[in-house]
């Protein structure tokens, strides 16, 4: 399965590719409020802590992304995400789904990912008080973004991180150690050598958990578990989902035997994906989403092999084609979908 990472090398860079950009003059209404068809509703006293649930989320987008011409679909409310009434919408729809925290796209400090993760945790302490609800997001580091290349400004980001962000409540916590997850640690060129050197820079004690993209279990060497960005996809396209998902639990509870350790299996879960309207893109391919079957069949196999945490892909990656956030096509199926799954999940 080493083959299937490589599909993933091209995804973070869409967003320096330009665009061609369109009008859209559809009106389009707001969704239905997705919860008015549950009695029951996800708050602080049925969300696990123990039991993450973790949405893959972005906060790149600007009015002028809203386009078919590179989206398979379009969200029911066009969006600036740097807006405060952005982020607390979605942040109302994930807790209320049941959605324990996001891992957000980070391309570096001073970045807009970087100010806008900013107001994020600021929009989490507000939900809270508004709710009760406790959301605790993190990071994800885009080992291929500019400002992220190369040991130096790996380590120097690391470090930022850490002074900026990490005492925050409503920064991901587990078991008392801020979390980070890491995008693809061993391509472009980098090694375990380099992350090692890094590590043992930033955070020599292990007092982090550091969560790594791949199915190379050699990563459990220098990092605390590994998630799939790609949600093991192929065995939705095999019809063996379950097997795939089980056959990683398997070998990282080998490793864990071996070596003493607790390593983390992050199992992930996928609605769909549809990366075919991206401008520039090689490698495209669909993953269907048959009408939520796709992501009940994802949400199955991950429950069965006994994850410690679940992650999805995503909330909102609309370029790929790969969100659960509500849309013209599907409203808030897919929240609905989530919300019976994480219950199921916490127990």
């Amino acid at each position: 399965m080493q083959h299937q990472r490589s599909i993933f090398v091209f995804k973070r860079l869409h967003l320096a590719i330009p665009l061609t950009l369109c009008v859209l003059c559809l009106s389009i209404a707001l969704p239905t409020y997705f919860m008015q068809a549950h009695a029951q509703q996800a708050n602080p006293a049925t969300v696990n802590p123990n039991r993450l649930t973790l949405a893959f989320y972005y906060m790149w987008y600007s009015p002028s992304d809203w386009c078919r011409c590179h989206m398979s679909d379009l969200p029911t409310i066009r969006y600036k995400s740097s807006d405060t009434a952005t982020v607390d919408r979605q942040l109302n729809w994930a807790a209320q789904a049941g959605i324990s925290g996001f891992i957000s796209s980070w391309w570096g400090a001073g970045d807009q990912t970087d100010k806008n993760f900013t107001t994020l945790l600021a929009r989490s302490a507000l939900l809270q008080k508004r709710t009760g609800d406790h959301f605790a997001s993190t990071i994800y580091f885009e080992s291929d973004a500019p400002r992220l290349q190369g040991k130096t400004n790996i380590v120097n980001s690391m470090r930022y991180l850490l002074a900026h962000y990490a005492n925050s409540p409503y920064f991901l916590h587990w078991h008392g150690k801020p979390v980070i997850f890491i995008w693809d640690p061993l391509g472009g060129g980098r090694t375990l050598a380099e992350w090692a050197s890094v590590r043992q820079q930033v955070d020599p004690r292990n007092q982090m958990i550091w969560s790594a993209e791949g199915v190379d279990m050699s990563l459990l060497s220098v990092f605390d578990g590994i998630h799939l960005f790609s949600a093991g996809y192929w065995g939705i396209q095999h019809g063996n989902m379950k097997a795939v998902d089980q056959g990683f639990r398997n070998k990282i509870n080998a490793y864990n035997a071996a070596h003493h350790t607790h390593k983390i299996w992050a199992a992930g879960v996928l609605p769909g994906y549809d990366d075919t309207r991206v401008p520039g893109r090689k490698g495209t391919y669909k993953i269907a989403r048959n009408n939520g079957a796709t992501y009940r069949t994802s949400w199955d196999a991950a429950i069965a092999s006994n994850p410690d945490w679940v992650t999805i892909t995503s909330f909102n990656e609309w370029f790929e084609g790969a969100m659960i956030e509500p849309s013209v096509t599907y409203n808030t199926q897919y929240l609905n979908i989530t919300q019976h799954y994480t219950h199921l999940w916490h127990g």
